[in-house]
């Protein structure tokens, strides 16, 4: 496994560690796994695989492939394909909303405090998680140092070269073409109000935020 691979899985198995320790989900509890997604061969378990009360589990990706992959696997799960800024439930149906590294990707500020903002009202508590804006690696290209470029200058040098996770190796001069908007931790403090920020370190510093909700 590459040094990539490795970190992946040990952040994700500690994101969700720290996702039963918090939120302390029992077998008759909603949950709505927005942004969901099955896990391929040789990939990191995702959490549609890894939580043990599926027939309680409602999975959201925008993609309709991604929504019927997860009912192939999960007969149980109710899979279905919907816009993470405009959810299809009423206020407070589910018990706990989660979501992993999804929100930076849905588009710009607007479109990130509209799916905060509706994270906010179908869930009774969320656990969303984030890359750090901050730390100077840029996992989604595979560029060192990027993200400390004034604004989002990340996706200007971008446009010279990046990281192709499907081709194996560094693209020159073509420019990525992923929707991604990095967000801090004051952001995040912006888009939800009344919860509370964790920094995830499994280097020297955070590489992950997670938002925890409500705070009280």
């Amino acid at each position: 496994m590459s040094l990539f691979g490795r970190l992946s899985r040990i952040s994700r198995e500690r994101k969700l560690q720290l996702f039963q320790e918090y939120m302390k989900p029992t077998a008759q509890e909603k949950i709505l796994d927005l942004g969901a997604q099955v896990s391929g061969e040789g990939q990191d378990v995702q959490f549609i695989d890894w939580y043990p009360w599926k027939e309680n589990v409602t999975a959201v990706n925008i993609s309709q492939e991604h929504a019927d992959a997860i009912k192939k696997r999960y007969p149980a799960v109710d899979a279905r394909a919907a816009d993470a800024r405009r959810l299809p439930w009423p206020d407070k149906h589910f018990d706990i909303v989660f979501s992993n590294a999804v929100i930076e990707h849905v588009g710009g500020e607007t479109d990130q405090r509209q799916m905060a903002s509706e994270i906010m009202r179908v869930g009774k508590r969320w656990f969303v998680t984030t890359p750090n804006r901050w730390y100077p690696f840029e996992f989604h290209m595979r560029l060192p140092f990027v993200t400390w470029l004034p604004g989002h200058g990340y996706l200007t040098f971008s446009k010279i070269a990046f990281y192709s996770s499907a081709a194996g190796k560094y693209i020159w001069g073509r420019g990525f073409t992923g929707s991604l908007r990095l967000l801090g931790a004051g952001d995040l403090k912006r888009y939800f109000r009344n919860s509370r920020i964790i920094k995830q370190r499994v280097t020297f510093m955070a590489e992950t935020l997670i938002v925890i909700g409500p705070a009280d």
